[in-house]
């Protein structure tokens, strides 16, 4: 196996020199950018060839710092809470279920990349009681509407 080290650029390089590391994007396609001296993101050349995976009728710039990134959701969090537990048997998941479920689906993702942390997903359950109910355990349960 072969490893190409050229498409490895530090963190602080790739801050610093933003110019050179889209040029070498552009020659690679690929590069991995290395924080702490471990692969922390890769970064890609987009191709119009390839289908996003997220349809184009359900993305729009949102909950990225990059603004005009296309292929994002469009969902809020308590929009994508309400997705999840409304496709799961009794409407009803552990909070820091509902957050893994809702991340590896990329139904909402955090500006800086990352997940809603449980504590979120229990905050935005309090705040929008009439879509979610809180229960003991700290599980939360999708509302019937008649």
């Amino acid at each position: 196996m072969e490893i190409n080290y050229k498409g490895w650029i530090p963190y602080e390089k790739a801050i610093n020199d933003v110019e050179s590391m889209f040029s070498k994007v552009d020659d690679l396609r690929k590069v991995i950018i290395l924080k702490d001296n471990k692969p922390a993101y890769i970064l890609l050349k987009y191709n119009e060839d390839v289908e996003t995976p997220f349809p184009a009728s359900e993305t729009r710039a949102v909950n990225t710092p990059f603004p005009g990134f296309v292929g994002m959701p469009v969902y809020t969090l308590h929009e994508a809470m309400k997705i999840v537990l409304s496709e799961t048997e009794d409407k009803i998941l552990h909070a820091s279920e509902l957050a893994d479920r809702v991340y590896e689906r990329r139904l909402y993702i955090k500006k800086d990349g990352g997940k809603a942390q449980p504590t979120q997903i229990r905050a935005r359950c309090d705040k929008y009681a009439v879509l979610f109910e809180a229960m003991p355990g700290n599980y939360i349960r999708l509302k019937k509407f008649l």
